[in-house]
């Protein structure tokens, strides 16, 4: 394919870290790309700066923020989100960013600009809109490479290539990347505390601006008067596939 530039989304997880690894040593890979949603553990990103400039990696590494609105910008506005909001903080926080991305990596309006995603076929996958391998969303082509991949081919490449584990992801169960609460399991602010007291206190401060100002003001729980979306109105959201998964 005649990509003018090809990126590799790392969330710091063990399926985009497995993506993002065969996906440079396919070759063609420019920049991995990290998002620093605003509401992350600062331990994930300082474990995907350690291991792209690791001896063993040399990856290049961009990391990349929202071009606008922040998490507590977004908190204040609107309150903590549930799964019915989830859309909203994903386009804010992450989509945005990606556009960005895409809009400085293009010479030509006509340009196509690879995203290779640790995406797999699976039900919270299928709920975020990434029913195939390839999608195509204007000038972005997201890649999932290792699309009918299952846990069990996951751990095999890890165990491969001696690919690390993040600390958080050992720890959380998940990257800790976006920590936005929107499908947060009920005791996912405990293991914040008890791992991550710098985030959970930031957590805490927040829900008593929240409350403050009005709005919803409990992290990783639904609004009571927000719906909750049935699948078939979910939209696409690639970067976000693994979330309703961790509440279900």
């Amino acid at each position: 394919m005649g990509y003018r530039k090809q990126f590799a989304l790392l969330s710091g997880g063990d399926h985009s870290f497995v993506a993002t690894h065969h996906a440079v040593e396919q070759g063609g890979v420019d920049e991995v790309i990290h998002i620093r949603t605003g509401i992350g553990v600062k331990e994930c990103e300082e474990f995907v700066r350690d291991v792209c400039a690791s001896q063993k990696f040399r990856w290049p590494l961009r990391v990349i923020e929202p071009p606008a609105l922040g998490y507590e910008d977004l908190v204040l506005k609107y309150g903590f989100p549930g799964p019915g909001m989830h859309y909203l903080f994903y386009r804010m926080l992450k989509e945005r960013a990606i556009r960005v991305l895409v809009r400085e990596a293009k010479t030509r309006r006509l340009d196509e600009i690879a995203l290779y995603s640790g995406v797999h076929q699976q039900e919270s996958a299928r709920r975020m809109g990434f029913v195939a391998p390839r999608v195509k969303v204007g000038s972005q082509i997201w890649l999932a490479d290792l699309f009918n991949y299952n846990a069990i081919d996951f751990a095999d490449y890890k165990r491969r290539y001696s690919l690390p584990t993040s600390p958080v992801k050992a720890k959380l169960g998940f990257s800790g990347e976006c920590l936005c609460g929107a499908f947060a399991q009920p005791n996912e602010i405990v293991k914040l505390e008890t791992f991550f007291p710098d985030v959970a206190n930031r957590i805490h401060e927040l829900q008593r601006k929240a409350k403050a100002a009005g709005k919803h003001c409990v992290w990783g729980t639904r609004p009571v008067k927000q719906k909750p979306l049935s699948q078939y109105d979910l939209p696409f959201m690639p970067m976000c596939s693994s979330c309703p998964s961790r509440a279900s």
